[in-house]
């Protein structure tokens, strides 16, 4: 049987870590994605009272809004937030295209998802036109 001797020379000092600034860096994202999953929720919460107030709410670009905030607050120059206005402004015209089709779809006697998806994809087609129109016409910012 050995007996081990305390040696102070061979002893370590444990420390706790320290938080820092890097391993919080997640807590800011963390706060969008909850202030943008309230917003979410809210809607869906007032469509089942009146569906007209919540299709006002969801119209108002407030993800575009919160987008343009979060950049300007990440240190975007005013030009770029420009740039990034202008280039949803030119997009919104595509986007339209997905509450034209779905509810024509519906009407037709299409099942939700299906008209949504029909929508979805004449949305990403606008979208993949309207792009190349605005390269072409030097539209991007």
């Amino acid at each position: 049987m050995k007996f081990v001797v305390f040696n102070p020379k061979l002893s370590a000092k444990i420390e706790p870590p320290l938080l820092n600034s890097h391993d919080m860096s997640w807590v800011p994202d963390a706060g969008k994605i909850g202030l943008t999953t309230l917003i979410i929720f809210a809607i869906v919460q007032v469509s089942e009272r009146n569906t007209l107030l919540a299709a006002a709410l969801a119209s108002v670009p407030i993800v575009s809004v919160l987008a343009m905030m979060w950049m300007n607050h990440d240190g975007q120059s005013a030009e770029e937030i420009s740039g990034f206005a202008k280039d949803i402004a030119w997009l919104l015209i595509p986007s339209l295209l997905m509450f034209i089709v779905m509810p024509l779809l519906i009407e037709r006697g299409w099942e939700f998802y299906p008209a949504l998806g029909a929508g979805l994809l004449t949305t990403i087609l606008g979208y993949f036109l309207m792009i190349q129109i605005m390269e072409k016409h030097g539209f991007v910012a």
